[in-house]
């Protein structure tokens, strides 16, 4: 099987609640602003990353993901910092791990990461989604979890057997 299939299909919950994140409700089309393009996909991820590793200070992620999203732009930055600080539950993020940056037909591309936190507080995983409208990219789609589940999703890896003592 695909891993990218794999991941989807593992992580739908995650991507249930994603969406639920990133598309509130949406406000009447001519209420609505245009998205904001990204820019260079490589400095927008490390303008993420190093909003991530200093603890989220000063609401950088709702700066960096503010008006980003390919649609509706709508509050998806804001829901998306308040999954993360519960998510981490007051602990600090050690290190990000780049996991896999994989790009569909030049229109696609996926940005898979763990970061690990301090202490004993484990790992959560995540992915931004960009996506190409014309010559612009937006982000399209973000996911993140603390379950086992997502996170073997995203390292690719086998459900556990259901006896872990079964060869």
């Amino acid at each position: 099987m695909n891993p990218m299939k794999n991941l989807f299909k593992r992580a739908l919950p995650s991507l249930m609640l994603a969406a639920g994140l990133l598309f509130p409700a949406a406000a009447p089309a001519e209420e609505a602003a245009a998205p904001v393009p990204v820019g260079d996909r490589d400095a927008f991820e490390k303008r993420y990353i190093a909003c991530v590793l200093s603890g989220l200070q000063d609401n950088c992620f709702i700066t960096v993901f503010s008006g980003r999203f390919f649609s509706p732009p709508g509050e998806g930055a804001t829901l998306i910092y308040d999954a993360i600080k519960a998510k981490m539950q007051g602990a600090n993020v050690r290190k990000v791990h780049t996991l896999e940056k994989t790009v569909k037909a030049e229109l696609v591309d996926i940005r898979t990461y763990l970061l690990e936190l301090s202490g004993d507080a484990g790992f959560i995983g995540f992915y931004v989604v960009f996506r190409r409208k014309g010559d612009e990219w937006y982000v399209y789609e973000f996911a993140l979890d603390r379950s086992e589940d997502f996170i073997r999703g995203l390292l690719n890896l086998p459900a556990p057997p259901a006896d872990p003592t079964a060869h």
